[in-house]
């Protein structure tokens, strides 16, 4: 789960402290202010799901991961992984 070139560049122009949150299942609520810049999930023995700020479901197979670094930023948003056995978020504030 590495960042791309891109995506450190991208890190490097954006002002603020770096955070992140991690854990197994649940919701993650980046607070008002704050940017996404990267996030990843990976699903156990079944399928799980991603949603961010209230979008389609994304769906992970069971024993895969997906990696998101989105080209612009997610302006305090909220995600909620379902049935993953791990997650990563990071952020600015």
């Amino acid at each position: 789960m590495g960042a791309t070139k891109e995506h450190r560049e991208l890190l490097q122009r954006l002002r603020g402290a770096t955070a992140y949150a991690a854990g197994v299942s649940g919701t993650v609520v980046i607070p008002a202010g704050g940017r996404g810049t990267m996030w990843s999930a990976t699903s156990g023995g079944s399928v799980a799901t991603v949603t961010v700020n209230g979008g389609d479901p994304i769906t992970i197979p069971a024993g895969a991961a997906f990696t998101a670094e989105p080209k612009g930023e997610l302006l305090a948003p909220t995600f909620i992984f379902t049935t993953t056995n791990a997650y990563y978020v990071e952020y600015y504030l």
